[in-house]
């Protein structure tokens, strides 16, 4: 295979000035961030700091537990193993539900999983902070027990759908990516797309999460130089998928728009925080091979990354090929993304072609790091047509050799008949390592249970150097079942929550929690505890609550007496 090139440029400052002249944000101060009550883009809330401490006899972690990236971890497993108010016998008490009270005002409809810092100073109070970001380029931060705002701001003005070739996201797309945060330096970094009187741009902006002001340096253009005979179009493409920071470094993916619209491609740009403008990008060939899913990049904690494109437009034997259907690994490093182009690097499976041609990408979740089973690391790969691949995560193998639904990479199986869509999860409590997949339309092997859609518990093992996966179980039915999570407190008090987005034959969203690793229901959310969902969006879990997005809202859930 021919090795493709990674291209490296430095933004012009004739560009960042233009954008911050264009912007609601204000350009930084040379001399540091500026002062947050000089800036009439950011609100901050006038009441006195509020007594966060719930009710005596409920019980509150005694733990903080930062969610800093989207699903929890860099690997992208959805599982918090720090939580001690949660457990099964809890959930079944009756005491867990829905906290009426808490109903914060957003203005606009949310897309990324919120973000959430314990025992944060604000205001001269001690809070615990839920961050979450909107489609009008709005990032609120909320104390996460009452649901007031902490602080707003406003990170320019959002594009229209009107402006836009095709899509699905209306009236305007602004924040879309799951931002990160970085605990060392206390700064959220998010991409906001920006309308700007001659151009949409997407913009980097880095916060601190106590008083909201723009780092140094920041706000930037992400503009990724040439790559491999594509260039970066802002226009057809779209940045769905979260952020990543690894090992102090920013990857930010694009992919194309519903409607696969104009000549889009699948990029991602690596990103050094302290030097913001030095921009390392790879770009696939030809049209098309997005990088959509809302997970982003994950990692095995070696330095590499995983990232997995979806279809792709043109002849597979082209040169260079368009790169569809791909699960990437690349290096990282301060220079990266870099991919090398070997067999270790990529694995695509055999039907490739045939996937294309049918709009039935890998590409319609991230790749999710298995925890260490038996001395080995794998990463899992689902795909529209219902197939789940295992991919040893040192050497992905290149081409598959199966038959499409068999035999393709390390291990694969036919499970869903209508496809997996967002993000799976994983956990290991050391003996059972569980891999949870949202899947649509009729499960294909038996779960020992009438039902369709929801997510399916696998178990993997591996025997003789050999990975593979048998069903354990499937929850309730879900039509389209949102990325899972996981809770426990180490290896005890496992419980698997699940999430159903609504549809035209289940009308409301469903709410559903099971202990590990038997699969047995604690919880199902009825009447008024019954949650609004967004599509693809995992619940949050952490210190005692659960929170949960919807369209423009955010619900939360804990003990409540």
């Amino acid at each position: 295979m021919r090795v493709l090139t990674v291209a490296f440029s430095v933004l012009p400052v004739g560009l960042f000035v233009a954008l911050a002249g264009c912007s609601s944000s204000p350009s930084p101060s040379p001399s540091g961030p500026s002062d947050a009550s000089s800036r009439t883009d950011v609100t901050h809330d006038a009441s006195p700091a509020t007594d966060t401490s719930e009710s005596p006899d409920v019980p509150v972690a005694p733990g903080p537990t930062p969610v800093t990236t989207f699903q929890f971890d860099p690997q992208r497993t959805g599982a918090n193993h720090t939580e001690t108010v949660l457990t099964p016998a809890v959930l079944m008490s009756g005491r867990f539900g829905r906290d009426t009270a808490f109903g914060p005002t957003l203005d606009g409809d949310v897309y990324a999983q919120p973000l959430y810092l314990p025992h944060r100073s604000i205001h001269g109070g001690t809070h615990d902070v839920v961050y979450v970001v909107t489609q009008a380029n709005s990032v609120f931060a909320l104390d996460a027990s009452t649901g007031t705002t902490l602080w707003t701001r406003s990170l320019g003005t959002p594009v229209p759908r009107t402006s836009q070739p095709c899509g699905n996201i209306s009236p305007t797309t602004g924040i879309l990516g799951t931002p990160v945060i970085d605990l060392a330096t206390s700064t959220l970094y998010a991409v906001a797309y920006t309308s700007t009187p001659t151009a949409n741009v997407f913009v980097l902006h880095a916060l601190d999460v106590d008083a909201a002001t723009e780092r140094t340096g920041f706000p930037v253009p992400v503009h990724p130089p040439d790559a491999n005979g594509s260039s970066f179009d802002p226009v057809p493409q779209g940045e769905r998928g979260a952020l990543a920071l690894i090992d102090n470094r920013l990857y930010v993916p694009f992919g194309g728009l519903d409607g696969d619209c104009a000549n889009y491609h699948g990029w991602v740009v690596g990103i050094d925080p302290s030097h913001p403008t030095a921009q390392v990008s790879f770009g696939t060939p030809g049209r098309g091979a997005g990088i959509w899913a809302p997970g982003g990049a994950s990692t095995d904690g070696t330095g590499h990354l995983f990232l997995t494109t979806g279809n792709a437009f043109g002849p597979r034997n082209s040169t260079p090929p368009p790169l569809g259907e791909y699960v990437f690994r690349f290096a990282g490093g301060s220079t990266g993304p870099t991919w090398s182009g070997s067999t270790m690097d990529y694995f695509t499976p055999s039907n490739a072609a045939a996937l294309d041609a049918a709009d039935l990408d890998i590409g319609s979740n991230s790749p999710v790091v298995l925890p260490v089973t038996s001395g080995r690391r794998f990463l899992s790969q689902g795909s529209k047509s219902g197939v789940v691949y295992l991919l040893d995560a040192s050497n992905l193998g290149g081409v598959g050799h199966g038959d499409g639904n068999t035999g393709e990479g390390a291990f694969s199986q036919h499970l869903f008949t209508q496809g997996i869509y967002g993000a799976m999860g994983a956990w290991s409590d050391g003996t059972n390592t569980f891999l949870f997949v949202p899947g649509r339309g009729a499960r294909v092997p038996s779960c020992g249970a009438v039902g369709t859609g929801g997510t399916m518990a696998l178990r993997v093992t591996v025997t003789v150097g050999s990975p593979s996966y048998t069903v354990a179980w499937c929850t309730a039915s879900a039509d389209n079942p949102n990325p899972p999570a996981v809770s426990s407190n180490g290896n005890a008090d496992a419980i698997l929550w699940a999430l159903g987005t609504p549809t035209a034959a289940m009308p409301t969203g469903t709410f559903n929690a099971y202990s590990l690793p038997d699969g047995t229901r604690v919880y199902t959310a009825t009447g008024t505890d019954i949650p609004a969902v967004r599509q693809w969006v995992p619940p949050v879990i952490a210190d005692g609550r659960v929170f949960i997005t919807g369209p423009s809202s955010l619900q939360m859930y804990r003990v409540l007496h």
